[in-house]
């Protein structure tokens, strides 16, 4: 009995002979296509976590005859397994690598070209902004010399505010209110709900500042330059947003053109400091004059980026690694929330008093009109985890286009090319049909990583060694 690679890494780790997840495992050797055709599955599923399960077929049309090319009645279980694509990384870490490169090169492309964008951009000033949320009560933290909060204060509560401890990076207290009685989870949850109106507030007042500071009236800037934007949203642990971004400025026109001389990298950074300071937005969309206003905290890092030290392309990437993450690293809050603040599996305090807070404002009078239960499980915010203005760069659609391309450019079939194909599919399942070939399938995914993390270290050290 052979065992293909990577199946006795997966299964040797915990494995037990008494474990029910063993007999499924060894069914697979006599079921349709063996052990084999599983793991060849698995592998061109891109060892996704919960794969859908198809069922159908491929007829090709060559000269008016037909015939069938496909048919998922010759693989395992009668079924064709396809990657789900999440984005999020605690729902299935390996479609989550494939969004996090290309959110990677959708970046990278506003920055230096490429991917149908002209490398000239790569002239043009940008800058990378990270906007915080305001303190909405102390929580347990770790500053750059370690400590949380050294002094001593009590609070109205007659709880003490104090915590000496060096709080490591790994440290479930982080984030974690002080005093659950003196923080602002309201306020919190309807920040939340703000943030993108803030941003987009935020990109117009930048755009204003630019004009200021170059002498020019909000009319004259509109027509010499244009502000293109990509952001992503990361949930920090004390449960508010925190958005990544890079601003970048274009001459006025059809293509991408650079601006003029006086608007630089400094300027624009400049900019964005004096917008940050300015703007504010109605919260939760309240009108009026007595309309509370949302602010961005004072914590604000604005910084000009060059191409020098390669810096482009690390900007690039510092953006990617937050396009895949959620609002709680456990994975609890990866759906919706049907039936109120009943969650399954761990959730720190902090989160679930914002869920709480969430869905009970979702049916408070002044907010019922905002759906806010339906946006529980984001603690209330209800846009996009990563966004960009239409000429930043190109676009996730056009990245899978052209990688589905490729893929069918690397197959040897003549009679594509002049041919018509039809297909049939429907979806009978999500997820692996058994708790064996699950557990299968994860041994294979960390062999694969494993793999892959082992290639990416011998080619950087290579390439140091070439440096």
């Amino acid at each position: 009995m052979s065992v293909p690679p990577g199946v006795a890494h997966g299964v040797e780790r915990d494995a037990r002979l008494d474990d029910p997840r063993i007999a499924d495992i060894l069914a697979r050797f006599d079921a349709l296509g063996g052990m084999e055709g599983f793991c060849e599955a698995v592998r061109h599923a891109n060892y996704c976590r919960r794969p859908l399960r198809l069922q159908g077929k491929v007829v090709r049309v060559v000269d008016g005859k037909s015939r069938v090319v496909f048919n998922t009645r010759t693989l395992p279980d009668q079924v064709l397994l396809k990657a789900c694509g999440s984005r999020r990384e605690t729902l299935c870490p390996s479609c989550a690598s494939i969004y996090r490169g290309d959110a990677f090169q959708l970046v990278a492309a506003g920055l230096r070209g490429g991917k149908g964008v002209p490398e000239s951009v790569a002239e043009h000033p940008a800058v990378l902004v990270t906007l915080t949320a305001p303190s909405f009560g102390p929580v347990h933290r770790r500053q750059r010399d370690g400590r949380c909060h050294p002094k001593r204060r009590m609070c109205p509560h007659q709880v003490s505010l104090r915590c000496t401890k060096h709080h490591d990076e790994g440290d479930p207290t982080v984030g974690q209110a002080l005093c659950a009685s003196c923080h602002d989870y309201e306020g919190a949850v309807l920040f939340n709900l703000t943030a993108s109106e803030l941003f987009r507030r935020t990109t117009i007042y930048t755009l204003r500042a630019v004009g200021e500071l170059a002498g020019l009236s909000v009319r004259e800037v509109a027509k010499v330059v244009r502000l293109s934007y990509v952001k992503v949203v990361e949930f920090q642990r004390r449960g508010v947003v925190h958005v990544h971004a890079i601003l970048r400025l274009d001459g006025v026109g059809d293509g991408l053109e650079p601006p003029p001389p006086l608007f630089d990298a400094e300027l624009l950074a400049e900019a964005v400091a004096v917008a940050v300071r300015k703007v504010h937005a109605p919260l939760a969309e309240q009108k009026g004059p007595a309309a509370r206003r949302v602010r961005w905290g004072s914590q604000v890092d604005v910084t000009p980026i060059s191409d020098v030290a390669d810096r482009r392309r690390r900007a690039a990437a510092y953006l990617a690694k937050y396009s895949t993450k959620s609002s709680d690293a456990s994975g609890a809050l990866d759906h919706r929330l049907r039936a109120g603040v009943r969650i399954r599996g761990e959730l720190a305090p902090q989160m679930r008093r914002l869920v709480a807070t969430a869905w009970a404002l979702g049916e408070a009078p002044a907010y019922r009109e905002l759906g806010l239960r339906a946006w529980a499980h984001t603690l209330g915010f209800r846009g996009h985890f990563a966004t960009k203005s239409r000429r930043y760069s190109t676009t996730f659609g056009k990245l899978r286009v052209a990688r589905h391309e490729w893929r069918q450019s690397q197959e040897e079939d003549p009679d594509r090319a002049d041919s018509l194909e039809f297909s049939e599919w429907k979806v009978v399942g999500t997820g692996f049909s058994t708790a064996g070939d699950a557990w299968l399938a994860a041994g294979m995914a960390r062999e694969a990583r494993t793999v892959r993390i082992a290639a990416i270290e011998d080619r950087t050290y290579e390439w140091r060694r070439a440096a």
